[in-house]
């Protein structure tokens, strides 16, 4: 969500101070890392090792943080990088943003030429024309668990990006909220995908979303922004909670750096 602007906010940390640190050898590197076949990684350096090498394959993760904390471009960097360095297809289900719009901040990520027969993104307009009856009430839900059993069983499709669930709540008029979301985590877990579920966080960061989506949730992981000094914030990434595996809960600094996302011990406040 907001993608074109994360976009441009991303490229400027390029010149922030604190990103020197990237070329001078101060941020971690996993290369050498061994890698669990039943992990997704999310290619963040010094961040996956802090979550048990990875989110665990099937699992439903909430992508939480308040607007601008850069969700939707870390969500782009999981999808693709897994394309273009596992080889798997994946999906991006954009509520919120076209598929040319996302496609531009990709660009300007640096994660230009996508293989469409593998990175698969659609956007709110394709769900309406191929379900016409989707702006006369009917359950959005129901129509996301169409599309994406449709993608599963067609293209093999292993991992998911929905951005974003906020979005979901404003097109739909849902009678019973937590229901309707048990019954949709439910279906997401059957499935077997990985799900990325991107939601917007009140701005004190104590509510993971309107209707405690994070108790459905196999993990969540939180995007804030703190304030350092008088005039300057860092972004930072945190694991709040990951089922099955062994986590890291303290928070690390968030850099994005010559296409690359990396997570490093909090810089001096």
């Amino acid at each position: 969500m907001g993608s074109d602007n994360e976009a441009q906010m991303l490229l400027k940390t390029q010149t922030h101070p604190y990103s020197a640190m990237a070329t001078a050898g101060g941020l971690p590197t996993e290369s050498g890392q061994g890698e669990s076949s039943d992990r997704i990684q999310m290619f963040i350096d010094g961040f996956d090792n802090k979550i048990g090498g990875g989110i665990k394959k099937g699992h439903v993760v909430l992508l939480a943080g308040t607007p601008g904390t850069m969700k939707s471009s870390v969500a782009l960097n999981i999808l693709y990088n897994n394309v273009k360095k596992k080889g798997v297809n994946v999906l991006y289900v954009s509520i919120e943003e076209s598929k040319e719009s996302l496609l531009t901040a990709m660009d300007m990520l640096g994660f230009p030429g996508i293989d469409e027969s593998k990175f698969f993104i659609v956007d709110i307009g394709r769900l309406r024309l191929e379900h016409t009856d989707a702006d006369v009430g009917r359950d959005w839900f129901k129509i996301l668990k169409e599309y994406l059993r449709k993608k599963v069983e067609n293209e093999g499709v292993e991992i998911v990006v929905i951005d974003s669930l906020t979005a979901i709540y404003s097109l739909a008029s849902i009678q019973n909220p937590r229901q309707e979301l048990f019954h949709f985590f439910g279906f997401l877990k059957r499935l077997g995908v990985t799900t990325f579920l991107i939601s917007e966080t009140q701005q004190n960061g104590g509510q993971f979303g309107p209707y405690h989506e994070d108790f459905l949730a196999d993990g969540t992981i939180l995007l804030k922004f703190v304030d350092v000094g008088e005039t300057d914030v860092q972004l930072r990434i945190r694991a709040v909670k990951m089922r099955h595996s062994k986590i890291h809960h303290g928070y690390l600094t968030l850099i994005f750096k010559d296409g690359q996302f990396m997570a490093t011990p909090p810089l001096a406040e």
